[in-house]
């Protein structure tokens, strides 16, 4: 039982640490990434700025993350903020640079689920997963 209660817990810290990620990664976008000039988007500067909560949802939904409401608050933007891109505009932009979008995802969620494996293995037993494959 205490393998599987172990396996759960890893589970759970996995799918958190992918929320993260992705939190992390859409926070990144809407503060401005010039990150996005080494995967081949010279205009990612377009996206500063013009994450809501709603958006930053459409986003997360389109990597296949499942984001709470909750987590999502602190992108609100003033009732008089205007958007240079409307949420469909957005998400054409993504889907068009979709493998440089997705690569930084890979990015933010790698990084992030390291930081969860980290708490539930010793480094002899990442070292035996390596090994495996897995």
């Amino acid at each position: 039982m205490d393998k599987r209660r172990k396996n759960m817990q890893l589970y759970n810290a996995l799918r958190s640490a992918r929320v993260e990620g992705m939190i992390d990664m859409i926070n990144t976008i809407d503060y401005g990434c010039s990150e996005l000039d080494v995967l081949g988007v010279y205009d990612g500067y377009r996206l500063e700025r013009q994450i809501n909560s709603y958006r930053a949802m459409k986003v997360a939904q389109y990597f296949g993350v499942n984001v709470s409401k909750g987590k999502l608050t602190r992108f609100s933007k003033p009732k008089d903020h205007h958007y240079d891109l409307s949420t469909s505009q957005l998400m054409d932009y993504i889907s068009e640079h979709y493998d440089a979008f997705l690569n930084y995802w890979e990015w933010f969620r790698q990084g992030a689920e390291l930081q969860a494996k980290l708490k539930f293995f010793t480094m002899e037993e990442l070292k035996e997963i390596r090994e495996k494959g897995f």
